[in-house]
């Protein structure tokens, strides 16, 4: 079996509409690799995309399909992918055309050139709604911030990394994915390409806000233990401030000549509000945190494959299946 130059992973859910316009954009693209397989990840679709892969799989051998038994989140979907890609490089793009095929070759030369471990894609532009894009600017911001490894902003998972970054990613041995996260982390020589990230193409999207709203949290419990700081941090501040107002009606009763009638409430209300609003707050962090220990220590695997199409041999690896 004649080993491919390019992989590309291509998790999807339910996306029959925009997969014929993605094999007609895949289909028509010049100086391509001369051997690449493109393999695609069923991530418990219903409709009927799987299908449409089968019947292009049966004509061309170098599409490939992973069917997951289920629906185990795009992460999930996305180190199924890379367990299976055989190729010396290995890219990762989303079937919805927003991740463009054209320029993930763009970015697989510029790998080879550079002689890097991982060239990935930073949005300078994206054509989401302005709640989107309000989410997504708050929630990279916070992730460079927390984050214990360096990271960069507006990445996603869309790249080519090199064989040997796949193996240390996959080597990983984490069973909740986040798979920019780990990139990041493991650290080997890469570099960013700046990319304008169109519209879908067609179909809606399937990252609804709760969806990234709980990526998100992934990301930030996965990568930082900063957080867990907060409740410190809170109360100190609480304390502080405590000893402070303590100091200052001593003062005022002892040197002044103000007396005090009303008990002050109103003060006391919102000082009790606001130090039980952080130790919720802070539980909240805490709970996050609790899950993810939880699920982790549970050891079930990150995926479970159903069948397979056009694929032979083993995977890279068996941590995750």
């Amino acid at each position: 079996m004649i080993k491919p130059e390019l992989s590309i992973v291509i998790p999807f859910l339910n996306e029959e509409r925009v997969l014929p316009l993605l094999r007609e954009r895949l289909e028509k693209i010049q100086n391509r690799p001369s051997k690449w397989e493109l393999l695609f990840v069923s991530d418990g679709s219903t409709d009927s995309s799987p299908r449409f892969i089968e019947a292009w799989a049966s004509e061309d051998p170098t599409v490939k399909l992973i069917v997951l038994t289920r629906n185990f989140g795009h992460q999930s979907a996305v180190s199924a992918g890379l367990s299976f890609a055989s190729g010396d490089c290995v890219g990762i793009m989303d079937a919805d055309l927003q991740d463009e095929p054209e320029v993930l070759l763009e970015m697989y030369r510029m790998l080879i050139k550079e002689k890097v471990d991982v060239v990935y894609g930073v949005r300078a532009s994206r054509r989401e709604t302005k709640l989107k894009r309000l989410f997504y600017f708050v929630f990279y911001r916070l992730y460079v911030y927390l984050a214990d490894s360096p990271v960069q902003a507006d990445s996603g998972d869309f790249c080519v990394m090199s064989g040997r970054a796949v193996r240390v990613l996959l080597s990983l041995p984490e069973k909740l994915r986040f798979v920019r996260g780990l990139r990041a982390w493991i650290g080997l020589p890469s570099k960013p390409f700046p990319i304008s990230r169109p519209a879908r193409a067609a179909g809606s999207p399937q990252y609804s806000l709760p969806k990234l709203t709980k990526l998100a949290f992934s990301g930030f419990t996965s990568f930082s233990i900063r957080p867990l700081r907060v409740g410190f941090v809170c109360g100190a501040l609480l304390c502080l401030g405590a000893v402070i107002g303590a100091l200052i009606y001593l003062i005022i009763a002892l040197f002044t000549s103000i007396h005090i009638a009303a008990p002050g409430f109103s003060t006391l209300v919102i000082v009790l509000l606001f130090s039980n609003g952080l130790i919720f707050l802070y539980l909240g962090i805490l709970g996050e945190y609790l899950g993810q220990m939880f699920l982790e220590v549970k050891g079930r695997p990150s995926f479970i494959v159903e069948r397979t199409i056009n694929i032979q041999g083993v995977k890279r690896t068996d941590e995750h299946h």
